[in-house]
């Protein structure tokens, strides 16, 4: 595959177009606290709009991009349109030359992120420089091959996305089973502890700067997703995370939560738990059912401190009951797990595939044999 080198400032742009803030927009606005790391196609919903107008707005198939430090593997290439804060940058392409899809394909790589943080400015907050992202360089292949390649990426990424839908919908018909079969768990004199066991004292915070010295493929997990891959785990097997500090409830009051198997690393800002007179899963669906609203102190950075979340009523279920409804719900997760595993390996070969793609290091006429290979 033939290339070229250029300059991301002779072929895209920065987009800067102001608009005013308001509750209509809640759906649409993105933040770098709800932008999801390194993945094309989510954001999550904020639970309160920002105390400022100063906002502006972005077209479907923009790129934006998380512009401070801590989050700078954030990227989202828009598929609606909407508003985002100031600290998020949107790039557009305003060459024929670049199509839109191969630009946010390169400004997913790993590549871009170093460039964006070895150029970054500032001490306290440091952001990324305008002038010096715009002279980020890059590998341009012809307009024939860019489709080939983001067309191959996309494939990817779509079957990741029809993963988590599937394992959304499936999540989804088991809360509905757990709210037919225990209608009153919320009402009683036990506690959440007596059914649970926590493992926060297990917890270990890698720093950024560490975490980049250690990439690797296991998961480090924060409070509301997975925030990049070292090389070593501190767990294994199947837990519940839910989040402790910083972004620990949805817009409807209800927790945080991760249901997460296998190896991985967690940060202090969320709980690990697991379930021992119910089932790690039964756990997961009742706290999905569980407002945590009036258990949450701190007023600019909101927390769900230990004794709070221990002290959450229920009444226990009976053996018998908790059997049974295991029985129903195995199934369910078994096959959550599986499309799970399913995206780790499809990230994985994402994270291999990327830069060889865009470097031009890989045959185009046998991309699906490489993609099989990776």
């Amino acid at each position: 595959m033939e290339t070229r080198t250029v300059r991301l400032g002779d072929f895209a742009t920065f987009v800067n177009e102001k608009c005013y803030l308001n509750e209509a927009s809640r759906n649409t606005y993105v933040s770098t606290e709800n932008l999801k790391p390194n993945r094309l196609g989510v954001f999550f919903p904020i639970t309160k709009l920002p105390q400022t107008n100063k906002v502006n707005t972005f077209a479907k198939g923009d790129i934006l991009i998380a512009n401070i430090r801590p989050y700078f593997k954030k990227i989202w290439h828009a598929n609606i349109a909407g508003t985002h804060s100031t600290d998020v940058l949107n790039i557009r392409s305003n060459s024929k030359q670049l199509l839109q899809s191969y630009l946010a394909v390169v400004l997913s790589n790993d590549r871009f992120f170093d460039y964006m943080m070895a150029t970054s400015k500032g001490t306290k907050m440091p952001r990324g420089d305008k002038k010096a992202i715009m002279d980020f360089k890059f590998e341009l292949p012809s307009f024939k091959d860019q489709i080939i390649i983001s067309d191959s990426i996309s494939v990817i990424n779509q079957k990741i996305e029809l993963n988590r839908q599937i394992n959304k919908n499936l999540l989804r018909l088991a809360k509905q089973q757990f709210n037919l079969t225990f209608p009153n768990v919320h009402e009683g004199n036990s506690r959440l502890s007596n059914v649970m066991e926590n493992f926060d004292r297990k917890r270990i915070p890698l720093a950024r700067r560490e975490r980049e010295k250690r990439q690797s493929v296991y998961r480090y997990v924060g409070a509301t997703s997975v925030l990049d891959y070292v090389d070593d785990y501190l767990f294994d097997g199947t837990y519940l995370l839910m989040g402790e500090d910083g972004t620990v409830q949805d817009e409807k009051g209800f927790p945080i939560l991760q249901y997460i198997w296998g190896k991985f690393w967690p940060n202090n800002h969320t709980h690990v738990l697991r379930g021992t007179f119910v089932s790690t899963e039964w756990l997961y669906l009742f706290l999905m059912n569980t407002n945590v609203r009036s258990r949450i102190t701190g007023a600019v950075q909101q927390k769900i401190s230990q004794a709070n979340m221990n002290s959450i009523p229920l009444t226990i279920p009976s053996k018998d009951e908790l059997f049974r409804f295991q029985k129903q719900i195995e199934p369910v997760f078994s096959q959550i797990q599986l499309l799970d595993e399913q995206n780790l390996k499809l990230t994985a070969i994402h994270k291999l595939l990327l830069p060889k793609l865009l470097a031009g290091q890989i045959d185009l006429s046998n991309l699906e044999g490489a993609i099989q290979n990776a």
